[in-house]
């Protein structure tokens, strides 16, 4: 995989996985939508709970099409959920053919979840030919929710610094970083990923300076074209380095058919570090 973004490249071969869909590989799972009222049972009484609070952040494109980040917050101010929305077509019918790796999106996160949470800003990456090994050569996004901000991001050089996690950085079953991206970091992926399967999906981890520096959801179109809604555990290290913060342990990729819309939700935190 090569970067060919103004902000910096090496090139690259990134032999990624996937790691979420209970159909296949490590972990992907389909949600079913939760049952109507016309059941005729009606349910018992339960206390009433407090809808978060949405907090919208920056606005983007990608492929022409809108793509919105936000946060939602408890009555405490707490970060309980941090989110992307994208338009179906821009994950599909407009990913163009023929195509360049480089950034397709840089999306800012919303100032309370770059205050409290590990995730800064959503690059967005489009693969049309995939990559290595077998079987993520099919056409599919990487999506990089990083920690630095996007100066620091840019800056990263792989050549300036070697330093590989130590074993309480890496999740359970994650192997040492391999490939190195500029403006990116190392990438780990799952042991069991390169054993083959077929590809719905992948959570990659990633690496700067021995700490976590991006969690990357790696979704084939093929994915996208099944327009259900489909959730990806993330697994947390020991530690990611650095100051306390936190750091979400499951993504919900919703479907909304009204709209034609996904939403990557990010969410089910817990303190590291």
């Amino acid at each position: 995989m090569k970067r060919s973004s103004a902000g910096g490249a090496t090139g690259a071969t990134l032999a990624l996985a996937c790691s979420f869909v209970m159909l296949a590989c490590t972990g992907t799972k389909t949600v079913a939508a939760p049952d109507g009222a016309d059941s005729g049972v009606a349910p018992d009484a339960a206390p009433a709970v407090e809808e978060p609070t949405t907090i919208q952040g920056k606005a983007g494109t990608l492929f022409g099409k809108p793509a919105t980040s936000y946060a939602k917050v408890n009555a405490e101010n707490i970060v309980v959920a941090v989110g992307v929305t994208f338009e179906l077509a821009s994950l599909t019918t407009d990913a163009p053919k023929s195509h360049p790796f480089q950034d397709d999106l840089v999306l800012e996160m919303p100032a309370v979840a770059k205050e409290q949470t590990i995730l800064n800003h959503l690059r967005a990456n489009w693969l049309v030919q995939g990559h290595g090994p077998a079987p993520y050569a099919e056409p599919h996004f990487d999506f990089h929710f990083l920690r630095g901000t996007i100066a620091e991001v840019d800056d990263i050089v792989c050549r300036a610094d070697m330093r590989m996690p130590t074993a309480d950085k890496l999740p359970a079953g994650y192997g040492t970083p391999e490939v190195c991206v500029d403006a990116m970091g190392y990438h780990s992926w799952p042991k069991a990923d390169v054993a083959g399967g077929t590809f719905t999906g992948s959570l990659i981890m990633g690496y700067w300076k021995g700490n976590v520096i991006f969690l990357e959801p790696m979704i084939p179109v093929s994915t996208f074209t099944k327009k259900a809604t489909f959730e990806i555990p993330i697994g947390k290290p020991a530690s990611a380095g650095g100051k306390t913060t936190l750091y979400p342990t499951r993504m919900v990729a919703s479907w909304d058919a009204k709209t034609s819309q996904y939403t990557f939700e990010l969410n089910a935190f817990e303190t590291i570090d």
